[in-house]
């Protein structure tokens, strides 16, 4: 399974609406939407290749900050129990004016 297949069978057991960025137009909000935004394979001085991992972003977008902070909240709280995850970062939440959406988003690293 790859490292979006993984991600998108995590968040999907949170939240009804989850795509790869950008969402189609027209999804109901709030929805979720991820991109990968660096890939790594672990290295050790001594057995030299090790666990492959990848860092996400993961948006939650809706109408209001009150409908995505907490749905991101937790999001973040329940991905350690789903996934193999290493750091998760916020980034700062957002508001599009050009979309009217507001944003919550972070990072997580996933381990395979």
């Amino acid at each position: 399974m790859t490292f979006d297949q993984q991600l998108t069978a995590a968040l999907k057991t949170l939240a009804e609406r989850v795509s790869p960025h950008p969402a189609p137009a027209g999804t109901a909000k709030p929805y979720v939407t991820y991109q990968r935004i660096t890939g790594n394979r672990h290295t050790t001085l001594n057995s030299g290749a090790g666990a492959p991992r990848a860092t996400f972003q993961v948006d939650v977008w809706g109408d209001s900050k009150s409908a995505v902070r907490p749905l991101a909240d937790t999001i973040i709280e329940a991905l350690p129990g789903l996934l193999r995850v290493g750091d998760i970062n916020d980034n700062p939440d957002d508001y599009e004016d050009d979309t009217k959406l507001h944003r919550a988003s972070f990072d997580v690293v996933i381990w395979r």
